[in-house]
C-alpha cells in the first residue's frame, strides 16, 4: 500500500500545477475507507480517466520527462492484490485518484 500512496504523492509532486496544494482525505464509511489523493495538473489532461490506468498512458502525450506511464496501471494492480478498488476521475485539470477498501475484508479476501 506505502508504494501506491508513494506513487501518487510523487505524481503529484512531478505533475501538479506550481504554487497549488495537494488534498488528502480520508473517508470511513459505507463499509469501506477511502483516501482521496487530488491535485491540479500543470499540463491538460486530454485523455480520458479509464485511459490514464492503461500501461504507458501518460496525461499529456507530448510529456517528456521520462516517466513510462506505468504508475497508475501498477498502483491500480497494486491494490486489486491488495482487495481495494483503484479509480482515476478527472474534471478539466482536477486530477483524483480513489483507493478504497473494505473494512471487513483482508487482502486474501476475494471481495
Amino acid at each position: 500500500l506505502w508504494r501506491v500512496i508513494d506513487n501518487l504523492l510523487g505524481n503529484c509532486a512531478k505533475y501538479a500545477m506550481e504554487g497549488t496544494r495537494i488534498y488528502l482525505e480520508l473517508v470511513r464509511g459505507k463499509g469501506q475507507v477511502t483516501l482521496s489523493i487530488k491535485n491540479i495538473s500543470r499540463d491538460p489532461l486530454n485523455v480520458p480517466p479509464e485511459r490514464l490506468m492503461e500501461r504507458f498512458v501518460r496525461g499529456d502525450e507530448s510529456r517528456t520527462d521520462g516517466g513510462s506511464g506505468l504508475g497508475l496501471s501498477i498502483a491500480s494492480s497494486f491494490v486489486q492484490a491488495c482487495g481495494g478498488q483503484f479509480q482515476v476521475e478527472t474534471q478539466a485539470d482536477l486530477f483524483t485518484a480513489l483507493v478504497s477498501f473494505p473494512l471487513d475484508a483482508s487482502p486474501s479476501d476475494p471481495r
